[in-house]
């Protein structure tokens, strides 16, 4: 194929990918943009901003998220619904990843559309992919790694639920919903929100507990992981060291998670030893050569 071909197939690609981003604005032509666009957005450059500037695309994305809420609030998305809306996340996605547009899509308030799809509690596939997917666009927002990102997180009321599917989601729900809060604490402004109120701190720290005595159960390395250093951010501060030195689970002071046959990651020692000397815990006994830890 010679260089004209090419260039002119690259041309004829650029043209219906435009028009695709046009149809977005269409009721009638958005499925069939959204599913095509969708399958070809790791290979279409720049497309966050592309859909961004498009007129119509992003309001067009928000109405296929609002249009979902009747379907999932008393029952299943039938088949075609859950293309759309998948779909339409998916997009969503490519737009948050940019570090311009993420920051623009935070500030439009997009994430209060989106809370209300994690309050769901249906066990059903569709609703956990869809449960994935909404965490996952919070994950890359947050990765932008800006205070106004984790404001705008707070201020959409998503903690509660984020909370919620620590404790009961699935596994990988779990590992998304505690790495998310641990990039919330690692911020002042989050740690400061978290102890602005007992019942903020209450809540949390009891529910890390309960995580804790599951990883006993049925462990995770990374969800041991985000939750020890939520722990050892939460323990940054005075009022919420306090209730971790009250709250401290046993599985965190007697070595449980040092034992050889533990399911555990590589640093977990260290990070196990760095929490204790934070609460003001000292050394009564030794597990494979390292110090453990117990309330003095």
């Amino acid at each position: 194929m010679s260089s004209l071909e090419i260039n002119m197939a690259e041309f004829a690609e650029a043209e219906r990918i435009c028009g695709w981003i046009s149809d977005l604005s269409s009721k009638e032509a958005r499925p069939k943009a959204m599913l095509e666009l969708c399958e070809r957005r790791s290979k279409i450059g720049k497309l966050g901003p592309m859909l961004w500037q498009a007129c119509g695309a992003v309001s067009g994305l928000l109405q296929e998220v609002i249009d979902i809420f009747p379907a999932v609030s008393v029952n299943n998305p039938d088949e075609e619904q859950s293309q759309r809306i998948f779909a339409a996340l998916g997009l969503i996605l490519s737009i948050a990843k940019h570090p311009i547009t993420g920051v623009e899509l935070m500030r439009t308030q997009f994430l209060y559309f989106l809370a209300p799809l994690l309050k769901l509690t249906q066990k059903t596939r569709p609703i956990e992919q869809l449960r994935l997917s909404l965490l996952i666009i919070v994950c890359v927002l947050l990765n932008l790694n800006t205070t106004e990102s984790i404001c705008y997180t707070i201020a959409a009321e998503l903690i509660p639920q984020l909370l919620s599917q620590l404790e009961y989601g699935s596994r990988t729900c779990k590992i998304l919903s505690s790495y998310i809060l641990y990039r919330i604490l690692d911020n002042a402004v989050g740690l400061r929100f978290f102890n602005r109120r007992l019942s903020r701190r209450t809540h949390l720290v009891h529910t890390l507990g309960r995580i804790v005595h599951q990883q006993t159960l049925e462990p995770d390395p990374r969800i041991l992981k985000h939750v020890l250093c939520i722990y050892k951010r939460l323990a940054d501060y005075p009022h919420s060291l306090e209730m971790i030195q009250l709250h401290l689970p046993m599985q965190l002071r007697n070595g449980f998670f040092c034992q050889k046959n533990a399911l555990v990651y590589d640093t977990v020692e260290a990070d196990l030893r760095e929490l204790n000397q934070k609460v003001a815990i000292k050394p009564i006994n030794m597990v494979m050569g390292q110090p453990i830890y117990s309330l003095n």
